[in-house]
């Protein structure tokens, strides 16, 4: 059987996650990419057009693989009566100057045409959160001999990940930062909430595929201690945020280097879905109203603008900043290069 670096086509067993929402910037992917890595370009939330200009700067920024990461459900949604959590939303509009929030609300999608794209490309690898892909895609997608992997909150989820394909499981723990990669949220109303040692020894145990580490984890002894568990590789999130190449914002960076793990709660206040995310003014103020979020991706497309406006005037307390429990032990920006290179066992 293929290790996992062989299946990547990388060196270093280490996995950028595919963060949505312009933090994966091709510079970031490209420079994971050349230090021997697997960077990711976060396309969840992206048009096809975009993806297609940001899979070719980045190849213009390296020859190495790299992945597109993907959410693996439909986002074509509408929602024509959105008055009372818009009344809780404008609050925000009011503080930020911006105009009040529309009663009604379409989400497109474009998975297919994404889809579509990567094959034109030829990108080698998609990672794919929120559940299984639909099997017509997934067997596009083998066809042309691209490795996928799959983001499980548990041994159900990754064992319908397996069945349906899947080369590699990344196995997501409760430590993790941003949305919680959970297939059923009407049933895990918080997203299972299962630790990411407990998960990973579960998962190495059960499957026969490698499993990637992914959950809080920020340190070379983490890296180590997972590695000898079984796991065949980690995936980081939150250390990235902070790398020189991401397009996290200068609020959301400070925010990041002064938070403590504490600081980190799950969250349906900005998505719909839950997520992990340094507690701040938003967070409150939408839970205390009371007022039930909308499913996800509906609220998320209702808090765009205040999320969009907060970052362009560099206000932290309504963004959603996404963040793992291990965001306390990151004390300065690097570059990724050198995130790497601290991380790497080799080293």
């Amino acid at each position: 059987m293929k290790t996992l670096t062989e299946k990547l086509q990388i060196t270093i067993p280490i996995v950028q996650a595919g963060m949505a929402g312009g933090i994966t910037t091709p510079e970031l992917v490209a420079a994971v990419a050349n230090v021997g890595a697997l960077g990711t370009i976060g396309a969840g939330y992206m048009s096809s057009t975009a993806l297609k200009k940001e899979i070719r700067q980045v190849k213009n920024l390296t020859k190495k693989p790299f992945a597109v990461n993907l959410f693996a459900t439909n986002l074509e949604a509408f929602a024509t009566d959105t008055s009372e959590m818009q009344g809780v939303l404008n609050q925000f509009r009011d503080k930020l100057e911006i105009k009040h929030g529309e009663r009604a609300v379409k989400v497109h999608d474009y998975l297919q045409e994404k889809v579509e794209l990567i094959l034109e490309e030829n990108v080698p690898v998609v990672s794919t959160a929120f559940g299984v892909l639909p099997s017509v895609l997934i067997e596009e997608l083998k066809r042309n001999q691209v490795t996928l992997l799959g983001m499980a909150t548990n041994v159900e989820e990754a064992n319908q990940l397996v069945d349906a394909g899947y080369d590699i499981i990344v196995a997501q723990g409760h430590e993790a930062g941003g949305h919680r990669g959970t297939f059923n949220v009407e049933k895990y109303k918080g997203g299972c909430n299962i630790g990411l040692v407990v998960l990973v020894q579960e998962l190495v145990s059960t499957l026969t595929v490698p499993v990637i580490a992914a959950g809080g984890i920020h340190a070379k002894n983490q890296v180590d201690a997972l590695l000898e568990m079984g796991a065949a590789g980690v995936q980081l999130g939150t250390r990235f945020l902070v790398a020189k190449e991401a397009g996290t914002n200068r609020a959301y960076r400070q925010a990041l280097l002064k938070a403590q793990g504490e600081d980190t709660v799950i969250t349906k206040a900005f998505s719909g879905r839950p997520a992990r995310a340094i507690h701040n003014r938003f967070i409150e103020e939408v839970e205390k109203s009371q007022v039930e979020t909308l499913p996800f991706p509906i609220q998320n497309e209702l808090t765009k603008d205040v999320r969009s406006a907060a970052k362009e005037f560099a206000v932290s307390a309504y963004q959603s900043l996404w963040a793992g429990q291990g965001v306390g032990a990151i004390e300065k920006e690097e570059t990724a290069a050198a995130i790497i290179h601290a991380l790497d066992q080799d080293q």
